[in-house]
């Protein structure tokens, strides 16, 4: 497990999803990468066993079939169990875009399994460091994560992106990106992304 109280020492975790509304859609896949002084110490990512059809253009996007989740899927209850364990037992948690997507569908399915909510307004946000940094934005003092993530994403800058896959290009990292949109992969790639963005603070 982690070390007390280490400022290296994070979670990251992504989701994929039917679609784009937290309300009316639902997480189909899990990917968590546990990271103890700045390294990912472990992997893990599962299915997850909605009582939904997945429609063929998201299936297109992440590749997850409706006969996946049947097939392979944990059921939600055991899902979001597993994964809300994990994010208290974390000295913090992260992710890409997490307070824009990730967050939300957290927060939606703790309301519809009725499981109490992690606090997730420090939760560290990738996508938001990386743009804060490219607009000279720090995050202030008193300021949540959440807080801060919301008012640098919030502007719209033309040509400014910040995916994923933006992210790693400009900072010089190689990871595969055949593998991105599988939460596993994206919770890695967002690892790297703070890594690297760590390192020219």
């Amino acid at each position: 497990m982690y070390p007390v109280q280490s400022p290296r020492s994070y979670l990251v975790f992504d989701f994929e999803t039917t679609g784009l509304s937290a309300e009316r859609d639902h997480v189909i896949q899990v990917g968590l990468c546990e990271v103890v002084d700045g390294r990912a110490r472990r992997q893990s990512g599962w299915l997850v066993n909605q009582d939904v059809e997945i429609p063929a253009d998201v299936s297109g996007i992440h590749g997850i079939t409706t006969a996946d989740i049947r097939a392979r899927g944990v059921s939600p209850e055991k899902s979001l169990r597993v994964l809300v364990n994990s994010m208290r037992k974390a000295p913090t948690c992260m992710g890409h875009n997490i307070h824009r997507f990730d967050v939300p569908f957290l927060l939606t399915e703790c309301r519809r399994l009725a499981m109490e909510a992690p606090d997730c307004r420090n939760y560290i946000d990738t996508a938001a460091l990386f743009k804060g940094r490219k607009l000279g934005m720090a995050k202030a003092r008193a300021e949540s994560h959440q807080d801060y993530a919301n008012r640098v994403l919030s502007i719209r800058v033309a040509g400014l992106r910040y995916s994923i896959k933006t992210c790693l290009a400009e900072l010089g990292i190689e990871l595969d990106g055949s593998g991105l949109h599988d939460a596993g992969t994206d919770a890695y790639a967002a690892h790297l992304i703070f890594e690297a963005l760590e390192s020219v603070r």
